[in-house]
């Protein structure tokens, strides 16, 4: 009998034996799988899950200093795998700014309150060099145990939203300038639109009171060069628009040749003291302030020179009532020189100041000044920032404007010291006798212009209105010294005729007379056959120099 318990008694220690050793396998196994409410192995399989979006994570029990990181935290922290982490790294990599967000987080954490998104910046090093990162974190605690010890555990995701936020930023600043760019546009389209009507009410004005059949003569020489100066403003406004956007697509440049400044200033002041006339400005005194040292010749390009110094004295005869408009230049180092040019004008408020040189504004530039486009200073700005130079202006209201800017420079040899001005451009008389020119030109008016510039050159003119008529009269006469081409036309343009004429008759000097003022629109030109071109409105001293040139080597 008692053998009988003994015997049991060791039969039932071995099976709590057994049982204790598979309890013990199933522990294992599930503390492998993290099953068991163990939180170390919880977070390594929570890390690599969140791995997978990317999404760092570190934890730290409450009663050790040392916080456990995942491998895509560290790397976005810039920690090593081999560094011994507590939350003070994680605080000290915090830009100072940011770090009182970050405590206050954690001392809420500690409090019980639930803790939502934190934006922080982060400053790492990478090959000894500091870089910043846009980080997201996300902090919570909870009750659990680890290695056999129960407590509360903070956890935190950390993602780089760096990618993201500059995205972000890059998307608003987008927008933002869409807006702007679509504000300026309406604005600028705005003003074109007044200051295109403005000259046009003149010329159409003007153009009926000629019709007048008893109007004097002298009234009626006034009218005509009224009509003509403001069809010179419009051109002028159509050229500007065209050169600004040359600049912003990159395809202005400078070409340096020697340039008389004295010379060049003297020219400008012809040309000024007959467009103030046109403005009814003629009581404005237009004046020249020469330095001790006269008649430099510097390598610039002289011809964005005065563009640069016309839209300068434009600007100013504009907006000054009364008083004077004053040149200048002078050198202030051995390798830059200042010019200047001031008025006696209304002035600038310090804000307009700053702004004076944008492409257009909204904004009453002063007191008695009106809209416009406001394109000469934009055009002003970017030429001298081509030039290498700067510009900038010095006002006060009411006591008149400055204008500065600077340019590079370099001196010439002496022996250009002597350049003289051109001579005043008379046009001679021209005979093209036995000459045949085809005016190829769609437009009636442009055509009646044409034959009007060849009347008294007892030249043959025929019309063609299409590029079809051009190829067919070509083909069937032989007898074309020279053709006229325009470039745009209905049914066939001037490129596919001249191509067409090309195929059968390589001789015939072709000139194509366009609007087209871009230098890749006048390369197709070239490419299409033509010899050379004359760009409207054409001017007759040119035409007359290129026309002749090829008839003589007909």
């Amino acid at each position: 009998m008692l053998g009988n318990k003994k015997k049991e008694i060791a039969e039932l220690k071995q099976k709590i034996t057994t049982l204790e050793t598979e309890n013990a396998r199933l522990t294992n196994i599930i503390h492998k799988t993290g099953i068991e409410d163990d939180p170390q192995n919880s977070i390594v399989l929570l890390s690599k899950a969140l791995e997978l979006n990317g999404i760092g994570l570190w934890a730290k029990y409450a009663s050790r200093d040392n916080i456990w990181i995942s491998s895509i935290a560290g790397d976005v922290m810039g920690f090593k795998e081999s560094t011994a982490l507590t939350l003070e790294h994680i605080k000290l990599s915090i830009i100072p700014e940011d770090r009182p967000e970050f405590e206050k987080a954690l001392n809420d954490v500690s409090q019980g309150f639930r803790i939502g998104e934190l934006e922080l910046k982060i400053a790492r090093y990478e090959n000894e060099s500091r870089e910043f990162r846009n980080i997201v974190m996300h902090i919570t605690q909870f009750s659990g145990t680890l290695e056999n010890t129960e407590g509360n555990i903070l956890l935190g995701t950390i993602r780089d939203s760096t990618k993201i936020e500059k995205t972000r930023r890059d998307l608003i600043r987008a927008k933002e300038r869409a807006e702007e760019s679509e504000r300026l546009k309406n604005t600028l389209m705005t003003n074109i639109s007044h200051d295109i009507r403005t000259p046009m009410n003149s010329i159409i004005g003007f153009s009926e009171l000629l019709n007048i059949g008893n109007l004097a003569y002298d009234k009626r020489l006034e009218y005509v060069k009224t009509i003509k100066n403001q069809g010179l403003l419009l051109l002028k406004m159509i050229d500007d628009i065209v050169e600004l956007t040359q600049m912003e697509t990159g395809k202005v440049t400078i070409r340096k040749s020697p340039c008389n400044i004295d010379f060049l200033l003297n020219e400008i002041l012809t040309i000024f003291n007959q467009y103030k006339v046109s403005q009814n400005k003629e009581h404005i005194d237009i004046k020249i302030n020469y330095p001790e040292k006269r008649g430099m010749v510097i390598y610039t390009d002289p011809g964005r020179l005065q563009q640069l110094i016309s839209s300068l004295i434009t600007n100013s005869i504009r907006f000054t009532e009364k008083g004077s408009v004053e040149i200048g230049y002078k050198p202030i180092t051995e390798q830059r020189i200042e010019f200047f040019v001031r008025d006696t004008g209304a002035g600038l408020s310090r804000e307009l100041q700053k702004r004076i040189f944008n492409k257009v504004s909204e904004d009453e530039p002063g007191p008695g000044r009106s809209e416009s486009t406001g394109l000469g200073l934009s055009i002003a700005r970017n030429l001298i920032r081509l030039m290498g130079g700067k510009i900038w202006v010095e006002s006060e209201l009411g006591q008149g404007s400055t204008f500065y800017f600077t340019i590079p420079y370099e001196e010439v040899p002496e022996t250009y010291h002597e350049m003289a001005p051109d001579e005043e451009f008379v046009i001679p008389s021209y005979t093209w006798k036995d000459k045949v020119i085809l005016i190829v030109e769609d437009d009636d008016i442009n055509f009646k212009f044409l034959e009007a510039v060849l009347h008294d050159t007892s030249s043959q003119v025929l019309h063609a209105i299409n590029g079809f008529q051009a190829v067919e009269l070509c083909r069937s006469i032989n007898k074309i010294d020279l053709v006229l081409m325009d470039i745009k036309m209905p049914e066939m343009d001037g490129f596919e005729a001249t191509r067409q004429i090309r195929s059968f008759n390589r001789k015939v000097p072709i000139i194509a007379q366009t609007a087209f003022v871009m230098e890749h629109e006048l390369k197709k030109c070239h490419e299409a056959g033509c010899n050379d071109q004359l760009t409207k409105p054409i001017d007759i001293k040119e035409f007359f120099e290129k026309v002749d040139r090829y008839l003589k080597h007909d």
